[in-house]
């Protein structure tokens, strides 16, 4: 080429010319590689993360399985109990019908208990309406009657109560396979909601617990359109029925896509499913994909702009400067990049003084709404107490500061009474304000003390008094009893016609044998004895 052209002076613009796409080739020769494998890279990086967040899902449907399965168990064990002596129960109707109220009373889970002989008739239950129907004709009955195994029914309007009710039943038979009884127990759903709302801990998870044909049993956060509803034609109920266990993206019951994980129970034809929202969940992985991606090829197309422009003599030396500049503001060793003193570095040189600016100002606000969202995290959204995680940490903290002094640990535990019939009466948005008044007086009566008020769930409040003995905690609860009566908020279907509260108080002095859920079941048990003994009263533990 330098023979052909000789010494020609016009040939030198070429020269430099095709010195800059030789420089530029040498770049894309590197770059393009380079942004193929970083691209790659992102790829199967948000692979990893939809895939740990999957995992993260199937966790927790396996969580709230084994959770509901400790509820359901009680329900089995009480029955195959009731299976086995359910012909020698019968034998004494009278003694039959209090030790079956007594299993209603006492064992968590469980609405009520029956037993019918080989002709259908209840002979013993729980309830005295149940006594002399004759379910020889339903389905379930026969379907007991001809097999050993646990039978469960699909959600049906029980004639007795009036209510939805799910039932679980089993058969006795005698020689040649005789039918002698089949008992049957009503399974308590409130309390399944109950373990399920206990399982959810993760912001923005819902639980499902469907039943056959596409029946919602227990959801939560519970959904009056959509708990015992029947959904037989949904994708996830289609999902869940063709496998045991497993993962989907499909919409739920809501309408809102989610990924759920599901499980199965086995002999039961029930399964739990455990779902995060779709958008919520992978919108944050894509986000970092997109701007990740896209900062990088901005990058890329400034730095081949910048190799067109320059010539090598007067473009490396400045590029090194600035490269170092940078690297140094990256480290924290300097807050800004000098002037390269050449102009056409200026913007790139404003841009990263900018970059930097805007990166210390976001990392402020960073700093700031992490703090907001620590808070957050801590409080409930609705009332602006206390949230159920916030309890569960402080509980376990005072217990053990408790056990550790030899101090008594107060906790107290309310309910709103007849609160589904004061939304079914005055809406939703009044019964949000109803339990936000409640909250601002659990607030004030707890002012200036050391007690934890905290939203337990739905329309339930627990007051964690450390320190304090059990007459504390009734004295307390007595005040806020009072403070409630004195606003009296209207509630038309309350028998008082204004809104009342049952309490539950239980106390204890921690020790190493003693168990942090013995308290609360205490102060649970008490709040329902209160709501059975005519609600809007307190009751202490014994």
């Amino acid at each position: 080429m330098v023979e052909r052209n000789g010494g020609d002076g016009a040939a030198a613009p070429g020269r430099r010319s095709s010195l800059r796409l030789r420089v530029l080739f040498l770049v894309c020769l590197v770059a393009v590689p380079l942004s193929v494998e970083r691209m790659l890279a992102l790829v199967a990086e948000r692979q990893e993360q939809v895939s740990a967040l999957e995992e993260d899902v199937r966790n927790f449907a396996r969580s709230a399985k084994l959770a509901q399965m400790e509820g359901i168990s009680r329900s089995l064990t009480a029955l195959d109990v009731l299976s086995r002596m359910a012909d020698r129960l019968l034998e004494d109707p009278a003694a039959c019908n209090r030790q079956l109220s007594r299993l209603a009373d006492e064992v968590a889970g469980i609405q009520g208990a029956f037993i019918a002989d080989a002709a259908g008739l209840v002979r013993c239950a729980h309830a005295p309406l149940a006594l002399g129907v004759n379910i020889a004709e339903r389905d379930y009955f026969r379907d007991a009657a001809a097999t050993d195994g646990v039978v469960m029914t699909e959600m049906f309007v029980s004639r007795v109560s009036g209510r939805n009710s799910v039932f679980l039943l089993r058969a006795e038979h005698g020689p040649g396979r005789a039918l002698l009884a089949v008992a049957g127990v009503v399974v308590d759903l409130q309390w399944l909601s109950r373990i399920a709302a206990g399982t959810a801990v993760e912001l923005g998870v819902v639980v499902d617990l469907i039943g056959d044909n596409g029946t919602v049993l227990v959801r939560y956060p519970t959904m009056p359109e959509i708990v015992e509803h029947r959904f037989p034609d949904h994708p996830l109920t289609r999902a869940v029925a063709a496998e045991e266990s497993g993962i989907v993206r499909v919409p739920g019951y809501d309408g809102k896509e989610r990924i759920f994980a599901f499980e199965g129970f086995g002999h039961l034809p029930i399964s739990i499913a455990v779902g995060i929202e779709t958008a919520k969940a992978v919108g944050p992985i894509d986000s970092k994909v997109r701007s990740t991606a896209l900062a990088y090829f901005i990058a890329l197309a400034c730095f081949l702009l910048l190799a067109w422009v320059a010539e090598e003599r007067i473009v490396i030396a400045p590029i090194a400067r600035l490269t170092r500049a940078v690297a140094a503001v990256g480290r924290g060793e300097a807050d800004h990049v000098n002037d390269m003193g050449v102009a056409e570095f200026s913007p790139l040189v404003n841009a990263f003084n900018e970059m930097a600016r805007r990166l210390s100002q976001r990392n402020n606000e960073l700093r700031t709404m992490n703090g907001r969202l620590a808070s957050l995290a801590r409080t409930d959204g609705l009332t602006g107490l206390a949230n159920r995680r916030t309890f569960d940490v402080q509980f376990s903290q005072d217990w053990v500061r408790a056990r550790g002094e030899g101090v008594p640990l107060t906790l107290v535990m309310l309910d709103v009474d007849h609160f589904k019939a004061f939304n079914d009466t005055r809406g939703h948005l009044q019964g949000d304000e109803a339990l936000r008044a409640v909250a601002r007086m659990l607030s004030a009566a707890a002012a200036g003390t050391s007690n934890l008020v905290a939203r337990y769930g739905g329309e339930e409040f627990v007051v964690l008094m450390s320190g304090a003995d059990v007459g504390a905690g009734v004295a307390f609860a007595e005040d806020v009893r009072r403070l409630l009566a004195e606003i009296a908020l209207e509630h038309p279907a309350a028998p008082r016609r204004r809104v009342t509260a049952s309490f539950g108080v239980a106390s204890v002095v921690p020790t190493a044998e003693g168990s942090p859920d013995a308290l609360i079941a205490a102060a649970d048990a008490a709040l329902y004895e209160a709501k059975r003994a005519g609600r809007d009263r307190v009751i202490a533990h014994s």
